[in-house]
């Protein structure tokens, strides 16, 4: 899918707008009403297949002819009352989509979008160009196979047409009709052979997606025009030989390119001075050698699994650079320190390879630009460096560090993220940590003390993990408070506490593990029925050490627990062995990795 801009969101969330409930308010047309029953009543049963699109909904369950609210994913025009927008994404509409269905009727549609319902039969594609106002066209995840309907290059108005997922091979030819074009995504298809300087050069295109496709042949013969008006290409999962940026060159107002993952046995060794316009380029898994660049512009470069064993050093020239990752390579030594100088650089990501420091003082970061750091599973060793006040993803699991979870991170104001999992950090964890970070991970190290007791109605916190530690102590009872929170999982720790009934008054907890710990007592009361609403993943424990005889009656035994209530009591209860690992997903959708 394109890349939307360049605009980092590394700390702030902001709302997104959704066609979830889009329904114009003016009035419409008495015929319109009378077709869009009609097409509601080509599809009486409606079929949700949430693994392939989980925000499915039936949509047009909803339409009645007695209320106009009633037509979700559907816009009329104001003056007019004619259907001029359907969003039908994910609708649930199965069956056959007939060449005579009430679709086609609607003459004033401008906007169609089909993706994720799952048709038996699409014999209305030969009729398509009937619907000569369409400007937007999405028709992924649909099941289309064959060529592209020939019909589509009827559509002379459109500017945005839509067909991944879908099983399409043969031609371009269809498109090269539509001279209004200025988005076309055919990504995840079986399209195969050469991409035509033709289609490139088309006179309004500026972003086209041929990702995931079976294009094999060199690009050494295009010819492009300097004029194409393309600014973004994606061509990764292909199977391009031989020079590939050369070519591309040509493009000079690309701004974001993509050529991950392609299998030719050319090295890409240098960016041409032509890409000057270039901001956004993705190496990841291609061969590359000793990689130069002439695109002083860079804001974003993507140099994952491409072997490379140094830093390249054209990076210091990179002034505006916002984003590099340069994860899973052979680097080792230390981070340079003209790396961490980079004036705009805000994420940086160098985790799975051998670096075992930051070269300079452990001060370097302090002055650093940087909002997320992503160090996992390298070789670093010693205390933490000391951060700048304005990172606010901190990733560095599978390491080697050692003394005291630094103080120094009370000094963010926000935290998001924090992976220290899997080092050998001792001490106890800073208090200001559970008021300030929303996902923390800190299982499989050496840490001491207990839990303080000072949660909020302000906790935001979503993930708490301190499993595999040496915490004593009892559960803090404010942690009701934090009513945001998922996963709590304590496992391999020596919490000596009653069972926890009281943590069911958090609303959205779906996995909690309590299994190695001394928690001990009655799990039941009259007053505190054992309920968990949401709750998924419930461990089925052996203690942190052997009872004495004394105390084994009231010892907490899931497996026990498991037989005397049977099944329904809690949710997704497990018997036997748990294996449970939490990995953060926020910080990875947000950045699309």
């Amino acid at each position: 899918m394109f890349l939307p801009s360049h605009v980092f969101l590394y700390c702030v969330f902001i709302s997104s707008f959704f066609i979830d409930n889009l329904v114009s308010l003016s009035f419409p047309h008495p015929d319109q009403i009378e077709i869009l029953m009609a097409f509601k009543n080509e599809f009486p049963i409606l079929k949700c297949d949430f693994n392939k699109f989980p925000a499915s909904e039936q949509k047009t369950k909803s339409w009645t002819s007695k209320d106009v609210k009633s037509f979700d994913g559907v816009v009329f025009d104001n003056n007019t009352g004619v259907v001029t927008e359907l969003h039908l994404r994910g609708a649930c509409l199965s069956g056959s989509l007939s060449a005579n269905s009430s679709l086609l009727r609607f003459h004033h549609l401008r906007y169609l979008d089909l993706s994720y319902n799952y048709f038996d039969s699409l014999s209305f594609l030969p009729e398509l160009g009937k619907l000569t106002n369409l400007e937007l066209l999405d028709l992924s995840h649909m099941g289309l196979a064959g060529e592209i309907p020939s019909s589509i290059s009827s559509l002379n108005r459109l500017t945005d047409l839509y067909l991944y997922g879908n099983e399409l091979i043969g031609s371009f030819s269809p498109l090269l009709n539509l001279s209004k074009l200025s988005t076309l995504n055919l990504d995840d298809n079986l399209f195969s052979g050469e991409v035509p300087c033709s289609l490139l050069t088309m006179p309004f295109l500026s972003d086209i997606d041929l990702s995931q496709n079976h294009l094999i042949d060199s690009l050494e013969t295009m010819n492009c025009s300097s004029s194409s008006k393309l600014e973004t290409l994606y061509l990764s999962n292909n199977r391009l030989s031989g020079r590939i940026l050369e070519p591309l060159s040509k493009l000079t107002n690309l701004k974001n390119l993509n050529l991950a993952s392609q299998n030719t046995t050319y090295p890409i060794n240098s960016v041409s001075m032509g890409f000057k316009s270039l901001e956004f380029l993705v190496l990841t898994g291609t061969a590359i050698s000793k990689l130069n660049t002439g695109s002083p512009n860079l804001e974003m470069l993507y140099l994952d699994n491409c072997s490379i064993n140094e830093f390249p050093t054209f990076i210091k020239n990179l002034q505006k650079l916002e984003t590099l990752r340069i994860a899973n390579n052979r680097l080792k030594g230390k981070v340079p320190k003209w790396l961490l100088a980079l004036p705009s650089l805000r994420g940086l990501f160098l985790s799975h390879n051998s670096l075992d420091g930051i070269e300079g003082s452990p001060k370097m970061l302090l002055n650093s630009s940087l909002a997320v750091l992503d160090l996992r599973s390298n070789a670093f060793k010693g205390s933490l460096p000391l951060i700048s006040p304005g990172l606010c993803v901190v990733l560095a699991s599978n390491n080697s560090f050692t003394g005291d979870i630094p103080l120094s991170l009370c000094n963010q104001s926000y935290i998001p993220i924090l992976d220290l999992s899997h080092n050998n950090f001792s001490g106890s964890i800073p208090h200001c940590l559970f008021t300030m970070v929303k996902d923390m991970d800190l299982r499989n190290n050496n840490l001491t003390g207990t839990l303080p007791e000072i949660f909020d109605k302000t906790c935001s916190m979503t993930t708490l993990d301190f499993s595999h530690n040496q915490i004593t102590g009892k559960l803090p009872r404010s942690l009701t408070s934090c009513v945001d929170l998922k996963v709590l999982n304590m496992e391999g720790n020596r919490i000596a506490d009653t069972f926890p009934f009281w943590l069911k008054d958090l609303p959205n907890l779906k996995v909690m593990v309590l299994r190695s710990n001394m928690f001990h007592g009655p799990i039941y009361s009259p007053q505190h029925p054992l309920s968990f609403p949401h709750l998924q993943i419930v461990p089925s424990t052996a203690e942190a050490q052997e009872p004495e005889p004394s105390e084994q009656e009231h010892v907490l035994n899931w497996k026990a627990v498991a037989m005397g209530y049977g099944p329904g009591v809690l949710f997704g209860l497990l018997i036997g062995q748990v294996f449970y690992s939490y990995k953060p997903v926020l910080f990875y959708k947000l950045f699309r990795l």
